[in-house]
């Protein structure tokens, strides 16, 4: 077959959707269509490679449940970076947000062998922030000398003189969290993760519990080769700390309490109108 420009522009439609990672093939035709000629029709697959070339993408995986996922060289355009993430206008806030993205790596896939187990993944805010805290403050005891990647240097460093949680004391943000806490920014790259479509929400599990999604196993495989990552990852292996392929327990609501040593209001009221209705009945027998 020869490549037409109808072709050339549905490899650009493709491309398209794949560039939206929320878009999922099982719920758009146009994509799901899209994908099968990738899949199946070798001359629509070159034209893409060649397009996709062209961006410094590349694929890393075309499966028919998660559609065309791409992945960036690392000058391209559409590489993301870390002043992407909200609230990053710093350096050190930078830094911040680098490490905890490879800690959410490191925590859910502590070894390289863990990226092709595709178990799903779940991460709970005050796990990672507490994995992340311990390892920082285990880093500083024990670092007699420091780290050959200078980055990776400043950023433990950062993350362990910062408090784990600090909340506003006045004005319309009262009793928030501040960026000046680990915990602000831990919630802040997972709720980013989840708007790059590579976690959601699971609030089932507990308030501030994310699911890792499988384009996230994808995507960030090339990781286990970073100095951070190897780091964490380490680290992780000696963590006594939830497996994450556990969904954590919710907590308990008070709701779903039952009082033992007592009776509830309506309980009670339905134990007084049946004593009373005995002692009628006594009255009556007597």
């Amino acid at each position: 077959m020869t490549v037409t420009s109808t072709d050339l522009r549905e490899v650009g439609m493709l491309i398209t959707c794949a560039l939206r990672p929320k878009l999922n093939p099982a719920a758009d035709t146009m994509y799901r269509q899209l994908l099968g000629r990738y899949r199946t029709e070798q001359e629509f697959r070159t034209a893409t490679g060649y397009v996709l070339d062209g961006m410094d993408l590349v694929v890393l995986s075309d499966a028919a449940d998660l559609g065309l996922i791409l992945g960036p060289r690392r000058d391209s355009l559409f590489a993301a970076r870390l002043a992407d993430v909200p609230n990053t206008a710093g350096v050190e806030q930078r830094l911040l947000v680098g490490l905890i993205t490879a800690g959410v790596a490191a925590y859910a896939y502590p070894t390289p062998a863990d990226f092709d187990d595709d178990r799903v993944r779940y991460v709970r805010v005050a796990d990672l922030e507490r994995f992340l805290r311990e390892t920082c403050e285990n880093l500083k005891r024990t670092a007699d000398a420091p780290l050959d990647d200078e980055g990776l240097e400043e950023a433990w460093r950062a993350y362990e003189r910062m408090p784990a949680v600090r909340r506003a004391e006045k004005g319309r943000t009262t009793g928030r969290l501040t960026p000046a806490c680990t915990t602000y920014w831990v919630t802040n790259v997972l709720q980013w993760l989840t708007d790059q479509g590579l976690a959601r929400l699971t609030e089932r599990h507990g308030p501030e519990t994310f699911q890792l999604l499988e384009r996230f196993r994808v995507q960030v495989r090339e990781l286990s080769g970073h100095e951070a990552y190897k780091l964490l990852a380490e680290a992780r292996t000696h963590d006594s700390g939830l497996d994450a392929t556990v969904p954590p327990e919710p907590p308990i609501s008070l709701e779903d309490v039952v009082d033992l040593g007592g009776a509830g209001p309506d309980e009670a009221g339905h134990q007084e109108a049946e004593q009373h209705d005995i002692q009628q009945d006594d009255g009556v027998s007597q």
